[in-house]
């Protein structure tokens, strides 16, 4: 099922970087972005609900990731690795895939859209986030 969800992880990293260009938060530009892609109605209907949820939970978000960076600040972080985090910690919140899947899959989507150096620094970042979410789904 992870590899389902891959698209939809990937759509929700691009909108979330599209949206920090914009800055437009309506469902509507969201719905826009989505619809605009080839992808199946399934992986834009996941992307749409990370997307979503991740509006209504950043300022618990990203002080996660934000306390788990050593030296950095989620505004230093370019769009891909910051959005690429988020996408994977509201899946770890969400508790609907295993942390651990999240943690995979934010890996590889850094590896595809990210530079040398992105797979291991994403890596390290979430893995500090899941440690400190002791009650996290870790299967």
């Amino acid at each position: 099922m992870a590899r389902d969800r891959h698209p939809s992880r990937i759509l929700a990293m691009q909108a979330l970087c599209q949206w920090e260009v914009q800055t437009d938060e309506s469902s509507e530009a969201l719905r826009q972005f989505l619809s605009a892609d080839d992808d199946s109605v399934q992986a834009a209907g996941y992307a749409f609900d990370l997307v979503k949820s991740l509006w209504g939970q950043r300022a618990q978000i990203d002080p996660m990731i934000e306390s788990a960076l050593t030296k950095w600040t989620l505004k230093r972080l370019s769009p891909v690795e910051r959005n690429v985090m988020r996408v994977a910690v509201v899946e770890m919140l969400d508790g609907k895939v295993p942390a651990k899947v999240a943690l995979t899959e934010a890996i590889d989507i850094g590896r595809e859209f990210g530079g040398e150096a992105t797979p291991g620094f994403i890596n390290g970042v979430l893995d500090a986030v899941l440690t400190s979410l002791p009650t996290i789904k870790e299967e």
